[in-house]
């Protein structure tokens, strides 16, 4: 088994939805812990295992049973790598191991089965026979979910046990206590021969299974594997994910994202009776400006993208209609202020960390940076100056950046500009609506959709009709207005 940290994901989205993959073995959450973001030259290999995530996806359509039929043998399946290590270092199988080792064969014995039976033949899925290693401990043909040093192991134990037998049959029928207390003694001397004879016999069923040590890990690897693709398909199903495209890395072509979705964000939104709004965007190389006013979705528009494009280079089904997109060498997040206590940072300080990790980044290789607010905790008029910095900076990376902000005159020669639509109706509702209703008016009236504009651009003033929507008082909003054009009002 690979011994390596856990994968961190990127982005909360990935994080959520790995925590809720269906994974019952310890095998396939080996297998998970493996999972890593393909490289940019990666791109033959992920596309392979796309193909075969399609394959599993396309057979799980067309049988609705089709994961129940694996999902009791992953229950069930026992990790025995201490097991197998004892073996490999010559160490005598006591009976509780052997019986892990056949219970073992026998599980995955039972799903290369349904594997075979399935037509799958994935490439990357193999399983080897393990019917020797049953049949080894598993002499009478009997015996099933139990293990015990049979009789026919050993005609010497046999014997033994016969004669155990007759002297056990005879001390139940003697009545004088000396003779049963010689007959007890001459049991005890057979007992130990019974004991020796059998750690005989499991030394030689260890030797026996040592050619078969390296199968029996590699159908553990492969059911971890196996069960992992198995969640992925799951996935895909439940949330009616696509297959993404996927590029060539550096070939200069657009990244292109239509009716994206946020499955958690989606979840919480059905509990409260709501939908989420599918979001589309297109990037270019360089950088994409993203506007609208506050509460307007920019923030969940970033981690959405951010999250699908983190799905596909784990080799996911994304959660999109359509998702192009080329191989990056890193998917780089920036959301909230990343303040770090422990480290005795300002909010700015840690965005400024953040930074410098980003531009060493993309000094090793081009990819998909993501940046919600940047320098937001700083001054407005610094703050746009290090967004205005940053934008040139990605503009001439090579890299794709998108770029939230709030600040205005962020102007960047040859980049894209998109803005969140927002509020469609800015009236406030009549006076005396309580609290819920103007919260639901709000939601109703913003539309979380993302259009592209040019770069005369101005950010939307929405934060003084979301204010009169939500009831502020009339007579701070009095003097408010005061402060505002007429014409923005």
């Amino acid at each position: 088994m690979h011994r390596q940290k856990k994968y961190r994901a990127v982005t909360p989205g990935v994080a959520w939805l790995l925590a809720e993959l269906q994974i019952d073995s310890i095998y396939g959450r080996e297998a998970l812990k493996n999972l890593r973001l393909a490289r940019s030259d990666a791109l033959e290999a992920l596309n392979c295992s796309l193909d075969e995530l399609t394959r599993v996806v396309n057979a799980a359509r067309c049988d609705t049973g089709f994961f129940d039929r694996a999902a009791g043998v992953f229950k069930c399946l026992r990790y025995i790598s201490g097991s197998l290590d004892n073996l490999e270092a010559g160490l005598t199988p006591d009976e509780t191991e052997l019986l892990e080792i056949k219970g073992f064969a026998l599980m995955l014995n039972s799903l290369k089965s349904w594997y075979d039976e399935s037509g799958l033949k994935l490439e990357s899925i193999d399983f080897s026979d393990l019917e020797p290693v049953v049949s080894l401990l598993n002499p009478d043909k009997t015996i099933v979910s139990s293990f015990h040093v049979h009789d026919a192991y050993s005609e010497r134990l046999k014997e033994i046990r016969a004669a155990k037998r007759l002297l056990e049959s005879e001390i139940l029928k003697t009545a004088g206590l000396e003779r049963k207390e010689e007959l007890r003694c001459e049991r005890a001397r057979i007992v130990s021969q019974e004991r020796d004879e059998e750690n005989v016999v499991r030394a030689g069923l260890g030797r026996k299974l040592q050619p078969w040590i390296k199968h029996l890990r590699h159908n553990g690897s492969a059911a971890g594997l196996f069960e992992l693709l198995l969640a992925k398909a799951r996935v895909a199903l439940r949330y009616e994910c696509c297959r993404p495209e996927l590029l060539p890395a550096g070939s200069g072509k657009p990244l292109k994202a239509e009716n994206m979705f946020n499955p958690e964000i989606s979840e919480i939104l059905e509990r409260q009776g709501k939908s989420f709004t599918p979001v589309s965007i297109g990037l270019e190389p360089g950088t994409t400006l993203l506007t609208g006013a506050n509460m307007g979705g920019k923030t969940v528009a970033l981690l959405t993208l951010a999250m699908n494009a983190e799905l596909a280079l784990l080799g996911f089904f994304v959660s999109a209609r359509s998702f192009t997109m080329p191989m990056f060498d890193f998917i780089f997040l920036m959301a909230g202020d990343g303040q770090s206590q422990a480290a005795g940072l300002s909010s700015f300080g840690a965005e400024i960390i953040r930074l410098s990790e980003l531009i060493a980044l993309t000094r090793q290789g081009n990819g998909l940076a993501i940046c919600d607010e940047f320098a937001r905790s700083t001054n407005p008029s610094e703050g746009s100056r290090f967004v205005q910095a940053l934008g040139e900076f990605l503009q001439n990376s090579g890299s794709y950046g998108v770029i939230a902000t709030h600040y205005d005159g962020i102007k960047i020669e040859n980049a894209a500009y998109y803005q969140v639509v927002g509020l469609k109706n800015k009236a406030a509702l009549p006076a005396g609506a309580d609290r819920d209703m103007l919260l639901r008016n709000l939601c109703d009236n913003m539309d979380y959709r993302l259009v592209r504009i040019s770069g005369d651009y101005q950010v939307p003033k929405d934060a003084l009709h979301i204010a009169g929507i939500l009831d502020v008082d009339p007579d701070f909003m009095t003097i408010l207005r005061r402060h505002y054009p007429a014409d923005s009002q």
